[in-house]
């Protein structure tokens, strides 16, 4: 059964693991998982420029994006669209905030120390179509 939009948004807030698919220069599919951010409609992930991922987007910025719960009832939201990608000198600040999400304040701190002020390229989508569905509305 679909979500609702609070719900979608709900779901996307969440730091999980989310899979981008995109299309490598021959052609085939090329899966990934990502950290990301979502904020306003939007969800952002940070990729380096030597990374594969990165390669396919520039060469077709068309992409999916998967996220769901994992764990029985599934929720899953599926966005499509063109992926914008703009390189930063860093992106310090978001990427502080995404480090801390998935992996808490200490260790967030400590691996974004790592990467603090490292090129990146940021890539944005602003989906074209969203599709969603909740198994928890079916079960008994």
């Amino acid at each position: 059964m679909p979500m609702k939009k609070r719900e979608i948004d709900e779901l996307l807030a969440q730091p999980h693991i989310a899979v981008v698919a995109v299309t490598a220069p021959n052609g085939a599919p090329h899966a990934v998982p990502t950290w990301y951010e979502y904020k306003a409609g939007k969800v952002t992930f940070h990729t380096d420029k030597t990374a594969f991922k990165y390669k396919c987007l520039v060469h077709d910025p068309r992409i999916a994006f998967v996220v769901d719960t994992r764990k029985a009832p599934y929720k899953c939201v599926v966005l499509k669209g063109t992926a914008l990608i703009e390189i930063k000198k860093n992106d310090d600040v978001r990427g502080l905030r995404m480090s801390i999400a998935y992996l808490g304040q200490k260790n967030g701190t400590a691996y974004h120390n790592t990467m603090k002020g490292h090129e990146v390229a940021v890539v944005t989508l602003k989906p074209d179509r969203i599709i969603s569905w909740d198994y928890s509305r079916e079960m008994p």
